[in-house]
């Protein structure tokens, strides 16, 4: 569908027909990753023959795998307050900071949406992140590509300036029953002001669902946007999609080309030689069947002889080996492992062997969370900072002071780790090459997830208290 022309002229200057076009490749990337590359087949279609269209939908899937590799187990956001002091219940405001997070990404299914946009972010070459921020409620969001644009400021692409969302609530050929809604966020004197309206496909606004300019008491839009790859100075990032579509083309013309091959060839030629015409009529190809082959008179007594002609498939070879190296090019190309039971039969399956099959495929994820990381700090502090804003937001997520803070955000991926055999090696080397706080820090705690500075002081002193005691209880024994 082509964009009505009011949500093209939100931009400044003469980007209208770049920015139709760049739409227009966002959404051919969603059909192609839907539903795989399209390809030319080398024959025509015919009444005696229809040719093989078959999509591997493989684009699909390894953008999948992709997006479930980096944030599948979704990623831990943590809140620490450095300048708090420790009481005996630890640091009560930091937990509680940290409690308000939680609830308000666990009220927004927030392993959900995230692992959604990662895929949308690797489709359409970008995604934004939106806070829809209220006096009573937070609501978290992705935006595909096709759904937004954005503009910075001149001497910096990372401060937004305005930002339109929109979509079609109602699709239809007659434009007067279209529906488009649009939201618009803009920047003015420190203030961010939101507007919304519904349109027909004409731009013409419908009656009774129109919000002019409205204050949204924040500093800031409430909107971050998140680009995959590209180069410096890039808002519009790379598609995943595209790096590997033409890949997927060949990959899908030649196990078409195959599968024709094969259902044109499957069954043998069977061959008679020196039959009457006549008999041709009476062959079947039931099985059991017997042939009464009659003799061509012109063959003057010549006995009738039946043969096949069997195919060899002579290309296996070539094919197997064409095919592999076109699927082998589009896991490299998004660095995902070809993990096949051929390719693995023999190899290291403890947590360091699995982690070097994979290690580019980490690398190509950290490259990635450069981009991710400094959005999820974004949304901490922008959730934070709307209950500042809006201070009954902390009667329905939690009650916090606001505080100086610092925000980390942990990765993690679903690889499983050799932790009993390091657990193991790294006490041996307490009190000869690491101290009992290092280990703590870095075994201690729940699940083996390492305490913080504070928590592994706290634990010495707990394990100082404790063997006192014990010291004293032997010694009044005795």
């Amino acid at each position: 569908m082509d964009l009505p022309i009011f949500i093209i002229q939100e931009l400044s200057g003469p980007y209208g027909p770049e920015m139709t076009e760049k739409l227009r490749r966002i959404v051919e990337w969603y059909n192609i990753y839907a539903a795989g590359a399209e390809f030319e087949t080398e024959q025509e279609e015919s009444e005696e023959f229809t040719p093989t269209r078959l999509r591997s939908r493989k684009i699909k899937r390894l953008i999948s795998k992709q997006a479930e590799f980096m944030v599948g187990k979704t990623p831990d956001i943590k809140i620490s307050c450095p300048n708090e002091k420790k009481t005996d219940q630890g640091k009560p405001n930091e937990s509680d900071m940290q409690e308000y997070i939680k609830e308000v990404l666990k009220k927004n299914l927030w392993s959900d949406k995230l692992l959604k946009g990662a895929k949308d972010c690797f489709i359409g070459g970008k995604v934004a992140l939106k806070v829809n921020v209220t006096p009573d409620k937070l609501g978290i969001m992705f935006v595909p590509a096709d759904g937004f644009f954005y503009e910075t400021e001149l001497d910096d692409v990372d401060v937004l300036r305005k930002v339109v969302l929109f979509y079609c609530v109602n699709d239809s050929e007659d434009k007067t029953e279209q529906r488009w809604w649009r939201q618009r966020y803009r920047m003015d004197k420190g203030h961010c002001y939101v507007s919304e309206s519904l349109h027909d496909g004409y731009g013409e606004t419908v009656p009774g669902h129109e919000i002019e300019d409205r204050d949204t008491k924040l500093d800031r839009i409430p909107v971050y946007v998140i680009v995959n790859d590209g180069l410096s100075g890039d808002t519009d990032g790379e598609s995943d999609v595209d790096t590997i579509m033409d890949e997927d083309s060949w990959y899908n013309k030649m196990r078409s080309a195959n599968l024709d091959s094969i259902r044109k060839t499957m069954n043998h030629i069977t061959w008679v030689s020196g039959a009457s015409p006549k008999a041709f009529e009476k062959l079947t190809n039931t099985p059991g069947a017997v042939w009464d082959l009659q003799a061509d008179p012109i063959n003057q007594g010549r006995i009738p002889s039946v043969g096949t002609v069997e195919n060899s498939f002579s290309y296996k070879e070539a094919y197997a080996d064409t095919l592999g190296n076109i699927s082998e090019n589009m896991h490299d190309s998004l660095g995902i492992p070809e993990l096949s039971l051929e390719k693995t039969q023999g190899l290291m399956t403890s947590g360091k062997g699995l982690k070097m099959l994979y290690w580019p495929l980490i690398c190509r994820c950290e490259a990635k969370w450069t981009a991710w990381k400094p959005a999820l700090e974004w949304l901490t502090e922008m959730v934070l900072y709307a209950a500042d804003v809006f201070p009954n937001l902390k009667k329905i997520y939690g009650d916090f002071r606001t505080a100086d803070h610092v925000v980390t955000i942990d990765n993690q991926y679903p690889l499983p780790e050799d932790e009993a055999e390091e657990r193991t090696l790294d006490l041996q080397e307490v009190g000869v090459a690491r101290s009992i706080k290092s280990y703590l820090m870095e075994w201690g705690g729940p699940d083996h997830k390492g305490l913080t500075d504070d928590e592994a002081d706290a634990e010495i002193e707990q394990l100082i208290q404790e063997k006192r005691m014990l010291e004293d209880s032997f010694a009044g024994e005795m």
